[in-house]
């Protein structure tokens, strides 16, 4: 198989793909996935329902998982729920050490980063990129951070939100989401999810 950093966990069930790979809901307000896996000779599906376990072992393994009413995207360090309207797809570069992304409306694009180590974080402006322009910055009770970003991409107003978040004792993990300006709402709400769900594993 090889390659897969991440996986999807709930309904009682745990699917992990072959990468490379994407999961979708198959239908809005469903708890089925559609689990694609890209080959060299295109794209094999597959549908999974939580209750009725599928054929498609060429694309995805089905395991016995946790019961909670929910898709949990889960990797070796870390789960979070997996937001609304937005796919989970793997890297399609091999190179790419980046455990998954997820894809929305508005080009939205969001992805962690690490564990990190806390000092890499310690400049207020080591999340700020060249060109890009400080919204907001916000220090939640319990040392997670958000700073939000505005900048222009091809002529366009793009927004870019970092999400740090205590891992351990010295160690952040980091959500970047980013879409189009016009698109900022959805993005932003789903990070929230994430940042409000994710639990470490390790």
């Amino acid at each position: 198989m090889g390659h897969v950093l991440a996986r999807l966990a709930g309904y009682g069930v745990v699917l992990t793909p072959h990468w490379p790979y994407m999961f979708e809901r198959h239908q809005a307000g469903s708890d089925a996935v559609r689990v694609t896996r890209w080959t060299s000779s295109g794209p094999v599906q597959v549908v999974v329902q939580p209750d009725r376990l599928t054929e498609g072992r060429e694309v995805v393994d089905v395991a016995d998982g946790p019961s909670h009413p929910c898709w949990f995207v889960e990797t070796s360090a870390f789960r979070l729920r997996w937001p609304a309207q937005f796919t989970i797809e793997s890297p399609q570069d091999q190179a790419d050490s980046t455990p998954f992304y997820l894809h929305g409306p508005g080009e939205a694009t969001i992805f962690p980063q690490g564990p990190v180590p806390q000092e890499r974080l310690a400049d207020p402006h080591a999340l700020v990129a060249a060109g890009q322009t400080v919204l907001d910055h916000r220090v939640s009770e319990d040392g997670s951070t958000l700073t939000e970003l505005g900048y222009q991409h091809n002529e366009e107003e793009w927004w870019q939100g970092h999400w740090t978040i205590r891992y351990d004792s010295d160690r952040l993990l980091v959500f970047t989401a980013q879409a189009l300006s016009a698109h900022s709402t959805q993005a932003r709400e789903a990070a929230e999810v994430i940042a409000a769900s994710v639990e470490r594993r390790q």
